[in-house]
């Protein structure tokens, strides 16, 4: 709310709703859509590193598919491909048995190859339902701001209010005991892995129809962002701690930071230095709260 205040006062033109909506929230709508599976993947004490380039791989084939055989097959070609990459990255991490970043960060590497090498480099343009998803108007706000609002009401929900979201938190505070205690921690994080491949592709849509036409390196950092979201939203990269409603705050936070920094005319240089500072601040103030409460703890117990 004061990041908010202070750049409203320095940029009046920051509160002009069509400002807010067209530009601030819709510029953020796929990094926090993807931001609420991934939430799942960090309390599980796991990463995916490879979720831009699933993003753009999607895109790829998606708008491949489209071009050659039209809308329908096209639109599921694209949630074909992130459930599939979804899957690989959740079987190898939960059977295999290599540890989340050393997986994602290989086949980070490995989607990329293939967008790169089934497009030959060229740019895959949007289709009639990629175009409808990433710029049609509903009541005044742009469909994929209601898409964002559904995703977060059910992941909350998912989290917050079901026993899924409880043996969810047991793997990320401690797998052998939650494996002991009966949950089944393989289905579940080959679940989450493949859920998060899902939400990519459907943000792929989104993001190709919004912006015409996709090359195979756009998702470079989105990975990055995503999880800069999240973990500003207080989930712990340790796992077992962390909600859908920190994220969703940290995904309003960066699109505030965002737009406002651009509203300033600050140099995209020095965005990115602050946008490092306000994580690296924010990190620090969890880890001096939450020490805090851990002493307090200690203190009523003695």
């Amino acid at each position: 709310l004061l990041l908010f205040a202070f750049i409203s006062i320095k940029a009046p033109n920051f509160l002009k709703p069509n400002y807010l909506i067209s530009v601030m929230l819709r510029n953020i709508i796929e990094i926090g859509m993807v931001a609420l599976p991934m939430t799942l993947v960090i309390i599980t004490a796991g990463i995916d590193l490879s979720v831009g380039n699933i993003l753009v791989l999607s895109c790829m084939l998606g708008g491949m598919a489209a071009g050659a055989a039209g809308d329908a097959v096209g639109a599921l070609i694209t949630l074909a491909v992130g459930l599939i990459c979804g899957i690989i990255n959740g079987i190898i991490i939960a059977k295999v048995k290599i540890t989340p970043m050393v997986t994602t960060l290989a086949t980070m590497y490995l989607y990329l190859g293939l967008a790169r090498g089934i497009t030959q480099g060229d740019s895959v343009y949007a289709f009639p339902l990629a175009a409808y998803l990433g710029n049609t108007v509903i009541a005044g706000l742009p469909i994929q701001i209601w898409i964002y609002l559904v995703l977060a009401v059910v992941f909350v929900y998912i989290l917050s209010k079901t026993t899924l979201g409880r043996k969810i938190y047991s793997i990320g505070l401690n797998p052998n005991a939650a494996k002991y205690a009966g949950v089944k921690t393989d289905k579940i994080l080959i679940g989450i892995y493949a859920l998060t491949g899902v939400i990519c592709a459907l943000a792929a849509l989104i993001w190709l129809g919004r912006f015409t036409s996709v090359k195979y390196d756009a998702g470079t950092n989105f990975n990055l962002k995503v999880i800069t979201v999240v973990v500003l939203g207080g989930t712990s990269i340790n796992g077992g701690i962390g909600d859908m409603k920190g994220t969703i705050l940290g995904t309003l936070i960066i699109a505030t930071l965002n737009s406002g920094l651009t509203v300033l005319n600050i140099p995209i240089d020095v965005q990115t230095i602050v946008q490092g500072a306000v994580l690296m601040v924010a990190l620090i103030a969890y880890a001096v709260l939450n020490d805090r409460a851990k002493k307090r703890k200690i203190v009523a117990v003695q």
